[in-house]
């Protein structure tokens, strides 16, 4: 049937010419190798996957951390923890209350769609039962009250939005900076009691290491990437061990959930801490990449200020 209307006709055509590139497109292609250079690294490649292996069999006890679950694996046997305290989840769950707030209310400020009163609607109907559900657990006068002075506020910021259908900026990050310290109190509390509970179970299994075997312990700890950074049990371990940072015998598999992955990273970073030993004398250097010292070098010239 003819297209009897022109932007309909043109409309129609530019759909299809965009459609062409990417049913016809090749991916752009590098230099191709000559087959027995691929064939002498693909060699290396087998040699370093065996020898990987190898290093992390030899490698002594490892002991898994992947968020409270802990395991030791040690001679072909595994042991399994959980050091999860009954604190932690209760204020980490309150402070997230002004979080959420936040979330569903940035960016901007003005008018709340009704998307977002929704949420918020949702939002402040759970919180009574949550509070309720505060005095059967066994918490401190001084952490109860201040898991209700987060509520309060919560609450009443809540109510006034979904009253008012708007908010202004600068009235939730009052909000927020009001909530920040009392937010922290939990957080110090809660690291505090996952502290504890860490260091108890890791002292209960090291009673049982002999003193080689606790020298040749390593710690795989399995975790995402926003808390990588100065995590609270790379900390603890890190200080255990007497270790400068991570990477040697205490060492992060970022995002790395199945355990036979990140146990291969494990063994990537023992194997090439002994390549970096035996060619340069550092341990760390192959931790990073073997260009990067080029790099700096030659982009002070490639990039001149």
């Amino acid at each position: 049937m003819a297209l009897r209307d022109p932007i309909l006709a043109l409309l129609i055509f530019l759909i299809s010419a965009a459609a062409v590139p990417a049913q016809t497109m090749r991916a752009a292609t590098g230099p191709v190798q000559p087959p027995a250079l691929t064939a002498l690294n693909d060699a290396f490649r087998a040699a370093y996957a065996d020898a990987r292996s190898r290093v992390l069999k030899a490698s002594g006890p490892t002991l898994i951390v992947n968020g409270d679950n802990f395991s030791l694996l040690r001679g072909g046997q595994r042991v399994e923890a959980n050091v999860g305290t009954a604190i932690y989840d209760p204020v980490k769950t309150i402070a997230h209350i002004p979080l959420a707030i936040y979330v569903t209310l940035t960016p901007g400020d003005g008018g709340v769609d009704n998307d977002r009163l929704r949420t918020l609607a949702g939002l402040r109907e759970l919180i009574p039962p949550a509070e309720a559900s505060l005095d059967a657990l066994k918490l401190s006068a001084a952490t109860l009250a201040r898991q209700k002075r987060i509520v309060a506020a919560s609450v009443a910021f809540l109510d006034d939005v979904t009253r008012q259908h708007e908010f202004a900026r600068s009235m939730l990050l009052a909000f927020t900076r009001r909530m920040a310290p009392l937010v922290m109190e939990n957080v110090t509390e809660a690291t505090r009691a996952q502290l504890d509970a860490t260091h108890a179970q890791v002292s209960a299994w090291r009673r049982d290491l002999s003193p080689q075997e606790w020298n040749q312990l390593h710690v795989l700890i399995i975790g995402p990437h926003m808390p990588r950074e100065n995590l609270v049990v790379t900390q603890y371990f890190l200080r255990l061990l007497h270790e400068p940072r991570e990477g040697r015998r205490v060492v992060y598999a970022e995002s790395l959930w199945e355990e036979p992955q990140a146990l291969g990273l494990m063994g990537t970073h023992l194997l090439d801490g002994g390549a970096g030993e035996a060619f340069f004398g550092d341990y760390m250097r192959m931790h990073r990449d073997l260009l990067g010292d080029a790099a700096s070098q030659y982009l002070v010239r490639l990039l001149p200020e």
